[in-house]
């Protein structure tokens, strides 16, 4: 049976007196990655394509940090950046620029006379960007088109169909063909992501969709059909994507659409969440246990806060999103009686709370017994928390550690201080700074 992708299986929401140890030695709030579910997720990926060329990319604004990047890179990934600035973190961890792809939504002539200069291909979301590349001096493109269909949780997580920003609507591809044509410009890519979650028959319907309107460009060598595959974050959702099927399906089609053209045209994908969603893990300490009261119009709830917030895993405030949540007792005593539990955060902000459904009302969750000084542990953090993290109420940002495959554990990202929050804006006055 095939390894299921499950964010609950992380080494630390597992073990209770590993969460307390590292929470007491690192301190809380806390960041807590796994070096061997990034290798074993890396690896199912690669291991289930059987068609060749093919050259698996890492979305990196997933997660960003260098040594992440770099476990990425020596499994055999190359990058799909969405900045400049993530553009230079991958060549920091090593990457080459033939190895970087450049997906934007803005664009500006400098960033594109830079990634022209450094030999990186640039894939264009719109008709103005392929001007602009012109202009930068760009003679080679990839096109990211949006093939009319999406998919995700909600329009927030969906990147395809008409509600979605992303990509070149696939109604254009004639405007597309002439503003190449007029910019000197060679279609050398078609890439196409229509959002996270997907399941298996979806995702192999928009690569019908994708392989048929990259027929439409002669000097085609690259197709690039994003990622999206679904992960586990609620156990009683026996979802995620079989791989070892996805992988023989489109290995097929890839061996036909090759034929079909006479050459062998490169397969990408770009998954960003399967990498690392189930990598990662959040500990906080329980800071204050509270309830509210029953009345007319409403229910009463218990509430545990604690000492982290939407400014460290915003996923739930924006999008609904669930993480599941568990307690390492204090006392190291098991509680066996449960009770509805809302887990909110220490900011100062009603939407600080992190047990919700998608349209923002409160779902507790029935949980042990929760006291002062407990230690959460919030499951699936490795994508799109510590990336989108932020300062908001002042908070110093949390450490980050890693597990080694050794199982040691090191900090690869210190935590946050008063100098930090404040260093741009001292200087900014400081006409002696450099």
């Amino acid at each position: 049976m095939a390894r299921k992708n499950r964010v609950t299986d992380h080494p630390v929401y597992q073990d209770h007196e590993l969460a307390l140890r590292l929470a007491d030695k690192y301190h809380t709030p806390l960041y807590v990655f796994d070096e061997p579910t990034i290798r074993t997720n890396a690896q199912e990926i690669i291991s289930a394509i059987a068609y060749r060329p093919f050259h698996p990319r890492y979305a990196c604004k997933a997660l960003t940090i260098g040594a992440i990047l770099r476990i990425v890179r020596e499994e055999g990934f190359w990058i799909d950046a969405s900045s400049m600035n993530e553009v230079d973190r991958a060549i920091l961890a090593g990457f080459k620029p033939s190895e970087i792809y450049y997906t934007g939504e803005g664009a500006t002539l400098p960033i594109y006379q830079r990634l022209v200069e450094r030999g990186i291909l640039v894939n264009c979301t719109s008709i103005d960007q392929i001007s602009l590349l012109g202009r930068a001096g760009g003679v080679r493109c990839s096109v990211r088109l949006n093939p009319g269909e999406g998919d995700g949780a909600n329009n927030r997580t969906n990147t395809g169909g008409p509600s979605s920003k992303h990509g070149i609507y696939f109604t254009q591809i004639d405007e597309v063909k002439k503003v190449t044509t007029d910019n000197g410009i060679k279609v050398v890519g078609v890439h196409s992501h229509i959002g996270s979650g997907t399941d298996l028959s979806r995702w192999l319907f928009i690569k019908d969709k994708t392989l048929e309107m990259a027929k439409q460009f002669p000097d085609l060598e690259i197709v690039n059909l994003g990622g999206g595959f679904p992960v586990i974050y609620n156990d009683e959702n026996d979802g995620g994507m079989p791989l070892e099927e996805w992988g023989r399906a489109l290995s097929k089609s890839m061996e036909e659409f090759s034929r079909e053209l006479g050459r062998k045209i490169e397969l990408q994908i770009e998954p960003g969440r399967f990498l690392v969603a189930s990598s990662g893990v959040l500990l906080a300490e329980v800071q204050a246990v509270k309830a509210t009261d029953p009345d007319e119009n409403s229910t009463g709830y218990n509430f545990a806060i604690v000492n982290t917030g939407l400014n460290h895993n915003i996923r739930p405030s924006l999008y609904g999103a669930y993480h599941p949540i568990r307690f390492a007792p204090r006392d190291g005593v098991p509680r066996a009686d449960k009770k509805p539990y809302v887990i909110a955060g220490y900011l100062c902000e009603s939407g600080d709370v992190f047990t919700v459904d998608k349209a923002g009302v409160l779902v507790p969750r029935y949980l042990p017994e929760v006291q002062l000084g407990d230690v959460m542990v919030m499951g699936g953090i490795g994508a799109y928390s510590h990336s989108m993290k932020s300062e908001y109420n002042s908070m110093n940002l949390p450490a980050s550690v890693l597990i080694e495959e050794s199982g040691y554990t090191r900090v690869i990202e210190r935590r946050g201080t008063l100098h930090d929050l404040m260093r741009r804006e001292v200087e900014a006055y400081d006409d002696t700074a450099t």
